[in-house]
């Protein structure tokens, strides 16, 4: 089930991941230079105003003086350098992209981790917005250095395991930065419109779907926000049993896309996912042939996490946010493949 990278896979990764770390701190102090700094006059005085936005509201920094001169000049020069250093930095991407191809190992659609790109930059993955469904497994697979892969005598397995209608499923926490997430994935593809009038779902021109949810209210007498933006936003479903996701601890990887530019997803933690996953497969109201897919990928990425992610080891203490025999169900459900797998590994 696993293909493991070649030590040369693992160098371009490595290589594609401090780079694009560089990009993204880069980024960040680029942006704490938006805007401006200028001379205003007011009352036969110059004033020196920055502007915080391209409407020009900002705030005065005092009168024209030696202090106030020296402050626009180092800005000036910092703002300059912030923006030479990301240019660089942007070639370079483009010219380790060149190599992530050439290494095979862009794994995931542009259009996600355009999504994935745009919701960083604006600091809302990970702190409002996680990843959660079958595109989450590029993070585990990315963090173990292998890829599940199509074996070729054993297709139909992986087209299970593989959920591969085109859909992004993001993870909204109760408490979200107001601002539209169809704003957000217009950034990313200016065609993506609501499937429908408050639905919980955008779909692109090319038929790609984001789908936005949330827990359920933990109390029937509070009314939890269900969209993160205005009344033209998309309005998130409601999903049973989600809290267990939100309670459990983000896990964060670079991931390539299939165009070869490195973007972070958040995630899940693995154990968490696979819990969830085989929980999942058990529920009677589960459509059927969602129900072996949903096993088949909480057993893979238990699987992963014991072999390859030792660090991620299935204890009490990690995982209260389960019941008990929840998490005792996937034990039994890998003892039962008689693999040659440490069932030690739970400590639950």
């Amino acid at each position: 089930m696993f293909k493991e990278m070649s030590d040369n896979q693992r160098r371009v990764y490595l290589d594609a991941v401090q780079l694009y770390e560089a990009f993204i701190s880069a980024f960040q102090k680029s942006r704490s230079y938006r805007g401006g700094m200028h001379w205003k006059k007011a009352k036969g005085r110059q004033y020196l105003f920055k502007t915080r936005d391209r409407y020009g509201y900002g705030e005065s920094l005092g009168p024209r003086s030696a202090e106030t001169e020296k402050i626009l000049a180092d800005f000036r020069k910092a703002k300059k350098e912030a923006k030479d250093r990301l240019a660089t930095l942007k070639n370079r991407l483009k010219e380790q992209s060149r190599f992530c191809k050439a290494a095979m190992i862009q794994r995931v659609p542009r259009i996600v981790t355009g999504v994935l790109r745009v919701l960083e930059q604006r600091n809302l993955l990970g702190q409002n917005i996680l990843v959660v469904g079958t595109n989450a497994m590029y993070a585990y697979e990315a963090a173990a250095g292998v890829f599940l892969d199509r074996p070729l005598t054993a297709t139909r397995d992986m087209d299970r395991l593989w959920d591969v209608r085109p859909k992004l499923t993001l993870f909204a926490e109760d408490e979200t930065d107001p601002v539209d997430l169809l704003d957000i994935l217009r950034k990313a593809d200016k065609s993506f419109e609501p499937a429908a009038p408050g639905s919980f779902r955008a779909v692109n021109r090319d038929g790609y779907m984001v789908d936005l949810i949330k827990p359920e209210s933990k109390s029937l007498l509070r009314k939890d926000p269900v969209r993160m933006g205005g009344p033209g936003d998309l309005k998130a479903a409601e999903i049973r049993s989600l809290q267990w996701l939100i309670s459990s601890p983000k896990f964060s990887r670079v991931i390539i896309g299939d165009d070869g530019y490195p973007v972070s997803m958040v995630v899940p933690d693995p154990r968490a996912f696979s819990i969830h996953k085989v929980w999942l497969s058990e529920q009677p109201d589960r459509e059927p042939v969602k129900k072996k897919r949903d096993n088949d990928q909480g057993l893979a990425i238990a699987l992963l996490a014991i072999k390859y992610l030792p660090q991620y080891r299935f204890v009490t203490s990690e995982l209260r946010m389960f019941p008990k025999d929840v998490v005792q169900k996937l034990k039994l459900k890998i003892s039962n493949l008689n693999l040659d797998t440490e069932l030690d590994f739970f400590s639950f």
